[in-house]
């Protein structure tokens, strides 16, 4: 999954939030009234995707590069001769006659 590639998509939103934010004029503010924000739906919107991205970037940087118990697992069938058992055959066979639509489950 490429990160940046969600990144590129948000960009465009990114950028109107902040046109918007400068086209508004100034306010003067008094000293009584207190900062407020408010975000339209699709801001929001925009800050919970972000924050979405972030935490999938951060469980992605915490998983290993290579799963070796998954290597080891061939490993061992590839050694017993497990993928060339007629009932592997079989089995590989409906999946994929499944994933082409020439076989229902």
């Amino acid at each position: 999954m490429r990160i940046s590639a969600i990144r590129d998509l948000l960009s465009p939103e990114f950028k109107k939030v902040e046109n918007a934010k400068k086209a508004e004029p100034a306010k003067s503010k008094s000293p009584a009234s207190a900062d407020r924000t408010d975000l339209s739906s699709s801001g929001q919107r925009l800050s919970e995707t972000k924050a979405q991205v972030s935490l999938i970037a951060t469980q992605l940087s915490s998983q290993p590069d290579v799963r070796t118990e998954k290597i080891n697992e061939a490993r061992q069938k590839i050694q017993d001769g497990y993928y060339n058992t007629p009932e592997f055959v079989d089995k590989l066979a409906d999946k994929l006659a499944q994933e082409f639509g020439a076989k229902k489950s």
